[in-house]
């Protein structure tokens, strides 16, 4: 393949070597010794006469949230301290399991932890269990998620520490009960005191783990509620996921034979917030294909790998961004006024007998009409021609 016109400042700085950064000062020096050391204690949500400090994962989560995320069964929890270092991806851990009869979801797990921006480690299973479209943002001011089983927030870079330029991923703290990429809101009629928990969880431990790391960031309170994500029917000639103009190719539009489903005939979508907007098209529990746009500036550079070294080349008019395509998952990575952007096409399976052939045939009108939305456009990809 062969690229076409001259690279500007965001193709030099993503072609240019990670560099080690052996210096990286703490963010706090003699953190480690600061905060709870490990244990294992068990506890009842009827306790309310407890310390604040004594409250699970670094004295974060209070009476109300607990009994929110397990009513009133007992539970047992099991902490590591956090510590912040050099070369330290992993800040601390803290897990609280329900005693009793074990069911799906009874142990919360919450980590504290750095994605790589780096090497692009993180850049499929970190997004692939907290970027879905049955995540709801969390609200303004607040980047992060929440669904039943799952929430995760960026901390503010200038508190966790981080470089931009060298494509530093974000310190995330994220929550996470049951089994990785399976959401049972459809089970439960009270979906939306559980993500409205989850979400509140987060938050608290957010602003415990800024506090320690000597940040006077103060984070908005808790959402009194969240809703559900959206879950539509599509029906025949309307544009995938409700981006405009978005359609699939033409052989996908011809009827399927008797008794096999109609390929992506509803689609589930987190909604259009501003730094992340996510649809899976087709039928649960195994949708085929996954449109994602994020603009958070960390969470690009968790996911810049796929736009650089991801598969075929692909370019833009206007020389703003750069991307790659293969058969599973197509990235754009684009400057835009606001800042970087990126758009990604995911197909995780073949339809009926069709080829692999969803990222190539969409990626062009996703990246065009979302960058329309976000105030990016008007953004017109191309694929690079053969040497």
């Amino acid at each position: 393949m062969k690229s076409e016109g001259k690279r500007g400042p965001l193709w030099r700085r993503a072609l240019r070597a990670p560099r080690r950064r052996d210096a990286r000062i703490a963010v706090v020096a003699g953190l480690a010794g600061a905060l709870l050391g490990t244990g294992l204690t068990a506890w009842g949500t009827g306790a309310f006469d407890r310390e604040a400090k004594a409250a699970p994962c670094w004295g974060a989560l209070g009476d109300e949230t607990l009994k929110g995320l397990f009513g009133g069964a007992r539970f047992a929890v099991e902490e590591q301290r956090l510590v912040q270092g050099e070369r330290e991806s992993t800040l601390g851990t803290c897990r609280i399991t329900g005693q009793g009869e074990r069911l799906p979801g009874d142990q919360l797990t919450v980590r504290v932890h750095r994605l790589d921006g780096l090497r692009g480690t993180d850049a499929h299973d970190w997004p692939a269990e907290f970027l879905n479209p049955f995540m709801t943002p969390l609200g303004k001011g607040l980047p992060g998620m929440a669904s039943t089983t799952r929430a995760w927030l960026a901390l503010p870079a200038r508190c966790a520490g981080g470089d931009a330029e060298d494509r530093d991923g974000p310190v995330v703290v994220d929550l996470s009960r049951g089994p990785a990429n399976f959401d049972d809101d459809w089970a439960f009629e009270d979906g939306d005191a559980r993500r409205t928990a989850m979400g509140r969880a987060v938050i608290e431990t957010a602003t415990i783990v800024l506090r320690y790391l000597g940040c006077s960031t103060t984070l908005p309170a808790p959402p009194a509620a969240l809703g559900n994500t959206v879950e539509e029917a599509r029906a025949a000639g309307e544009p995938l996921c409700g981006v405009k103009g978005l359609h699939l190719p033409a052989s996908y539009a011809k009827k399927p034979p008797p008794g096999r489903w109609k390929p992506f005939g509803e689609h589930r979508r987190s909604g259009d917030d501003a730094l992340i907007r996510v649809c899976d098209a087709g039928e649960d529990p195994s949708p085929r294909l996954r449109l994602t746009t994020v603009t958070h500036p960390g969470l690009v550079n968790v996911l810049a790998t796929s736009a650089l070294r991801g598969g075929a080349r692909v370019t833009d008019a206007e020389d703003r961004g750069f991307g790659s395509v293969n058969a599973a998952r197509a990235a754009y990575l684009a400057e835009c006024p606001s800042g970087e952007a990126i758009f990604l096409v995911e197909q995780s399976d073949n339809v009926q007998g069709h080829p692999y052939d969803l990222t190539a045939a969409l990626l062009p009108g996703y990246v065009a009409a979302e960058a329309e939305r976000i105030g990016c456009g008007p953004l017109r990809v191309r694929f690079d021609a053969e040497d």
